[in-house]
């Protein structure tokens, strides 16, 4: 999935293949399926924290801004180009009748 194609109103879950876990505040993710392992850094791990399966990639945003006290527009341009880029690496699948 790319950028132009992730909107606020996306909403994505993790893949449930994957083994994560948190290390010192980075979540470190291995897929099962090519032995890959991601490291995301702290705001990136946060954001992963909050996909749910549920929640909109603008309230994910919205939270953040918040919680960082951040410009929402920067926050959720770079919650949207994170999501497609997890997405094109498998690690988040978009929901049912997304994309």
């Amino acid at each position: 999935m790319t950028v132009s194609q992730v909107n606020s109103s996306s909403i994505f879950r993790r893949n449930p293949k994957l083994a994560w876990r948190e290390i010192d505040g980075e979540v470190v993710i291995i897929s099962p399926d090519d032995s890959i392992l991601h490291e995301l850094n702290e705001t990136a791990s946060a954001v992963w924290h909050r996909i749910d399966g549920e929640s909109g990639l603008g309230d994910i945003a919205k939270s953040l801004a918040e919680d960082y006290g951040a410009p929402i527009e920067t926050v959720r341009a770079d919650v949207e180009e994170l999501a497609a880029d997890l997405s094109a690496k498998n690690l988040l699948l978009a929901r049912e009748g997304e994309a």
